[in-house]
């Protein structure tokens, strides 16, 4: 598989990259997303499917895609190497509290 079908195929498959990369890190609605971490989620991703990648491709298809997902408004751009994650589809629920009957 060439550079351009691993982009496409990624592109395709987001929701699934999400995922995986959600089972791997720490990520949830509204989080920051780094570009290492991406980086080597969408490596792990694609040798799972048996296309190999190297390093520098990993590298450049994090950037590509990257761009795409910001044109989608799923990634906002916080600085060079990171994102807030809008997907909300990863929304935590409300947070649990505990208060102590007084009587």
């Amino acid at each position: 598989m060439n550079y351009q079908e691993k982009l496409n195929f990624l592109k395709t498959e987001k929701k699934m990259l999400l995922n995986f990369y959600k089972a791997n890190y720490p990520v949830y609605h509204n989080s920051n997303l780094f570009f290492r971490d991406f980086q080597y989620s969408i490596k792990r991703f694609l040798e799972m499917r048996n296309y190999k990648t190297k390093y520098p491709e990993a590298e450049s298809l994090a950037k590509e895609l990257s761009l795409f997902l910001e044109g989608e408004g799923i990634f906002l751009k916080v600085n060079s190497l990171a994102w807030k994650l809008c997907f909300p589809e990863f929304q935590t629920g409300a947070p649990h509290t505990f208060e102590e009957k007084i009587n």
